[in-house]
């Protein structure tokens, strides 16, 4: 074992040593070894990709001593130091801790590489060290899983290769902009030269790339896969288990000949309590949280978060702004590991106690509400995990899908699917699951579904969750039934909220009936419901029940041509943090925008709703056939260049900039920049600034060109620029008032 906890095993050969100190087995596998470097050396394949990380290498070259290429197995950092450096530059491999030793630096020159450093951070840094100083014209450029961590040094993150954009469905000339697709097919053309991309196979190409990451010794596996195997066949096999990608060279390190040896290498390098995080994250698809990982890992709880930022750093899990992932192309390898371990049902009992325990979650609060959302990968998980059980936390589990779906506008179908399967189970929180599908079939226009679960879940509920299973009764009768009915299931609804002296539940029910007694023509009765209930619900957390009351409150005002205030109601629903309410705030504020006559900003809140929002609920459907009179009205008085933009503006929005953009207009995303943009809209925004060409932001940024363009499109629209060059004016001059 090594110090670490590692296995040693033979440079040449890969066996399992006994001593750490004996690095080959035999003096044929050192002669091995060497024959390996000197073709490897010779770079014999083909170099695709990397233009950028190849400029930005040299770049950082130029003004730095040490440049550490850092990435996760496979990502070609070996590769990508050498083409850095050029044919002559000297390269060592670190496998064998002894070789820089042995290094005759009167042959070095001016620039060394030294590969494979891993294993010899803490051993061999003070060398490093060393050897800068007393050369002081020696540059070195090292490659590792992770930094070394030493002053002057440089690191360069090296990912995947450019990806073709999800679901690609387009021509191989347009799969093909992504380098990690022209990889993949120059590899397979190698092996099997009647290979070609075309029509019938490009989408199963293009979700292999995605699937193994667009790491490069991932999809160079995965190319003598596509010898053997039809295209859509090896994509099934690689989704499933990436250990089949085992067909490397046969002169490549032992590291290098299979998928799973480039993985085991990695995690052999880990401390043992990294290697049990790391095993049951492995479990978890998606994203997921430090408290998650608490949860699973109960022994390492007060450490995990350390350790979490060590796996990061080594390049086994992936930071997101609202946790980690593992990446796909390793998650297979750990969740292999933790079932050997024995390891996933008890993981899987742990969060499935957490998560299902509704006393832990109290969504009125945005808080707690903020929490469950970010578990929403593992909640799915777990309910098919549960799947084949009765298990009664299939139902907890199934509201808690339904209110995250609610809240952040997942994928109604599929999550209305996953809970409709957890009714038929007996147990405690089932009128709350038949609330959560009610609730999911409502606001996304599932009317029949949505009438069938009302007389369900009021035949199963009882006591309060009746009480709101009538208001969702009511819900759908409105929009999709009988609005002759929904009088008997509000008023219903509000005798047992009063019996249970629940006050926000009689507010609710005040709100929905102040909703249908104005559709029906009786706006005073209306208004004087409302009165007793907005205050309430105002009072407590927001949520789905306040935004229709808000609507209502809107409707009324444009009722009275009460422009302005309608416009305060409709912008306050934009500032709560659910998904339901935003189609009606975006219509009603078209609506505002037509009597004021602002047609720029109606036809491009028309074009926003219908395009995003268009199988969505409206709490007031007469609402629809007033939009064609108003898009008539706006395109008629515009040019026909002023409506198009419009248009396209509207449908070009993303969620959050048409937030931003209904809140407070363009001229607000002017000068809100930072709200308006994504994160990633800013750093196209500063390559722009930075005199980069759309293809090489691609390849800095791992998209395919497309996206990129799609990206500064939405910028300059969401901006009113007309150009890239005054959209690096516009960066510019904010930067320096922020200065």
């Amino acid at each position: 074992m090594t110090a670490d906890g590692g296995i040693a095993r033979c440079g040449g050969c890969g066996s399992a040593l006994a001593s750490v100190v004996t690095r080959y087995c035999s003096n044929a596998c050192r002669q091995r070894a060497y024959r390996r470097r000197v073709v490897g050396s010779a770079r014999l394949s083909t170099f695709v990709g990397r233009d950028h990380d190849l400029a930005e290498g040299r770049r950082i070259l130029r003004g730095a001593r040490l440049l550490t290429v850092t990435g996760p197995p496979g990502a070609g950092k070996s590769r990508l130091a050498q083409e850095i450096a050029g044919r002559g530059a000297m390269v060592v491999d670190l496998c064998d801790p002894g070789a820089l030793a042995r290094v005759d630096l009167s042959r070095v020159g001016e620039l060394l590489v030294l590969d494979n450093c891993d294993r010899v951070l803490e051993t061999l840094g003070p060398a490093v060290m060393d050897l800068l100083a007393r050369h002081p014209h020696l540059r070195i450029i090292t490659t590792s899983r992770e930094p070394w961590r030493l002053s002057g040094e440089v690191t360069y993150r090296l990912s995947g290769l450019s990806l073709p954009d999800e679901g690609m469905t387009g021509s191989p000339d347009e799969c093909l902009r992504a380098d990690a697709v022209r990889l993949l097919v120059d590899r397979a053309v190698a092996a099997d030269r009647t290979f070609t991309l075309n029509r019938e196979n490009v989408a199963d190409v293009a979700a292999i790339c995605v699937l193994l990451d667009g790491l490069p010794l991932a999809l160079e596996l995965a190319a003598q896969l596509l010898r053997a195997l039809p295209v859509a066949e090896a994509r099934r096999r690689v989704a499933e288990e990436p250990a089949v990608l085992g067909q490397g060279w046969r002169t490549a390190d032992f590291r290098h000949r299979s998928w799973t040896a480039a993985l085991r290498w990695s995690y052999d390098g880990l401390t043992e309590a990294e290697r049990v995080i790391f095993r049951r994250v492995s479990l978890l698809p998606g994203t997921f949280s430090i408290e998650a990982v608490q949860v699973a890992c109960p022994d390492l709880a007060a450490e995990a978060p350390l350790r979490l930022v060590g796996l990061e750093a080594k390049s086994l899990i992936t930071a997101r702004p609202t946790g980690f992932t593992v990446p796909n192309s390793v998650r297979g390898f750990g969740r292999r590991e933790a079932i050997e371990a024995g390891e996933r049902e008890d993981v899987l009992e742990r969060l499935a106690a957490w998560l299902g325990d509704l006393s832990r979650w109290r969504v009125d609060r945005p808080e707690d509400l903020e929490r469950l959302c970010a578990e929403r990968d593992t909640v799915r998980t777990l309910l098919d995990w549960l799947a084949p059980t009765s298990d009664e936390r299939r139902l907890s589990l199934a509201w808690a899908l339904g209110v995250i779906d609610s809240a952040t506008g997942g994928d109604p179908v599929e999550a209305l699917s996953a809970v409709e399967r957890a009714l038929p189970v007996a147990g405690r929180y089932r009128a709350e699951a038949y609330e959560a599908a009610l609730l999911l079939a409502c606001w996304n226009g599932h009317g029949e579904r949505a009438l069938r679960l009302a007389d369900e879940g009021v035949r199963v509920a009882g006591g309060v969750p009746l009480a709101r299973l009538r208001v969702l009764a009511g819900l759908a009768q409105e929009m999709y039934g009988d609005r002759a009915a929904v009088p008997s299931d509000l008023l219903a609804a509000l005798e047992i909220a009063r019996r249970h002296d629940d006050v926000r539940l009689v507010a609710v029910c005040r709100g929905h009936l102040a909703r249908h007694l104005l559709q029906h023509g009786r706006p005073d009765a209306a208004r004087t419901l409302l009165a007793k209930s907005l205050p309430v619900l105002r009072a407590a957390a927001p949520s789905p029940d306040m935004c229709a009351a808000l609507v209502t409150a809107g409707a009324l005002s444009l009722d009275r041509d009460d422009v302005d205030r309608a416009s305060t109601y409709f912008t306050e629903i934009l500032a709560v943090p659910y998904r339901p309410g935003v189609c009606d705030a975006v219509v009603g504020l078209a609506l505002c925008a037509v009597r004021t006559r602002n047609f720029e900003r109606a036809l491009t809140l028309i074009a926003a709703a219908e395009g995003r929002h268009s199988s969505a609920l409206l709490l007031f459907p007469s609402w629809r056939d007033q939009l064609d009179p108003a898009h008539a009205i706006a395109t008629g008085t515009l040019s026909k260049s002023q409506a198009a933009t419009a248009v396209t503006t509207g449908r070009q929005l993303t969620h959050e900039q048409l937030v931003r953009y209904a809140r407070e207009g363009c001229s607000a995303a002017r000068r809100h920049g930072d709200d308006v943009l994504t994160p990633r809209e800013w750093e196209v925004i500063h390559l722009v600034m930075d005199g980069l060409t759309n293809f090489q932001i691609a390849h800095r940024m791992f998209l395919s060109v497309r996206t990129v363009e799609t990206h500064i499109r939405n910028i300059r629209t969401v901006l009113d620029l007309r150009s890239r060059a005054h959209m690096a004016a516009w960066a510019a001059r904010r930067s320096q008032r922020a200065a």
